[in-house]
């Protein structure tokens, strides 16, 4: 789940196309903005707005990524020095292999993605 700031000469959509290719490497396609969700209502104005994207994998960019015949530039510069690191997990058992990977290799996970997560395992 790529997360990242609304610069001043944004919006909500070019943010997200944004820091999805800057975190993952590939390009997105916005196909939905839900509404604004508030982190801490009363404490703090704080809002975060979920985008959902879909990714074409057959578009020539991303399919040569995917298939190690171009580098992957995600996490470049300013990211990688936050310690990110970019993983390629299942959809289907992702509580799973986070769980794991938190439990195995002492991974931090993104609280948003382990709430995503869980709430995808309740469908399986």
């Amino acid at each position: 789940l790529p997360a990242g700031l609304i610069d001043p000469d944004e919006d909500v959509v070019a943010a997200a196309q944004r820091e999805f290719e800057e975190e993952t490497g590939y390009v997105g396609k916005v196909i939905d903005v839900l509404p604004a969700s508030y982190l801490s209502p009363g404490l703090t104005n704080e809002s975060a707005s979920f985008v959902r994207m879909e990714v074409e994998m057959t578009l020539e960019r991303n399919s040569l990524i995917y298939n190690g015949q171009m580098k992957n530039s995600g996490l470049a510069g300013c990211e990688e020095d936050r310690g990110l690191e970019k993983l390629l997990l299942p959809r289907v058992g992702l509580l799973e292999a986070l769980d794991d990977l938190q439990r195995r290799e002492g991974v931090k996970v993104f609280a948003a993605l382990h709430s995503l997560a869980l709430g995808m395992s309740l469908g399986e």
